[in-house]
């Protein structure tokens, strides 16, 4: 079974949520900054909001290489902020560590040499409403994974 989920491959397709589970490991909270272990022994963790759009940036194109003028541009240049390469790079080491210390069980985060970062192909990203990401938890994921994860599922492999 072919679990991955890969959106648009513009910026123009990308999908627009408020949260997501990741690998049905974590939880990534959009609104508060956050993520939060489902299983496993990971712990909750607050993100800067920079690399919480970055991470937000990576989620909403599955699928595409997000250069990094794309990440300047989205992430700090919007709001007035300019920012250094080093700065840049920074973010996605914390990124990284931080979502492995959320109880992410393996890196999610390619480096695409010259080109960019692009989340892992077989990575499963599947989007929750506010009132989800408040809600879930431990214990709501079992009920969870025998319902919306697998119509989830079913609906991406009719669109393909």
């Amino acid at each position: 079974m072919d679990n991955r989920v890969t959106w648009g491959k513009d910026m123009d397709d990308a999908v627009l949520f408020n949260g997501c589970i990741i690998n049905q490991e974590i939880i990534f909270n959009a609104n508060m900054n956050e993520l939060r272990p489902l299983a496993g022994d990971g712990e909750c963790i607050s993100l800067n909001a920079p690399t919480a759009r970055c991470l937000l940036l990576l989620l909403q194109n599955c699928g595409k290489v997000i250069s990094r003028d794309e990440f300047l541009a989205a992430v700090w240049e919007t709001r007035g902020v300019v920012v250094s390469q080093n700065t840049f790079y920074q973010n996605i080491s914390l990124l990284r560590k931080s979502l492995v210390k959320a109880g992410l069980s393996e890196d999610i985060i390619i480096t695409v040499r010259q080109k960019g970062f692009s989340v892992a192909p077989n990575t499963l990203v599947i989007p929750l409403s506010d009132e989800e990401c408040k809600n879930m938890n431990r214990v709501t994921l079992t009920h969870y994974q025998n319902n919306k994860v697998v119509d989830f599922i079913s609906e991406e492999k009719e669109k393909a």
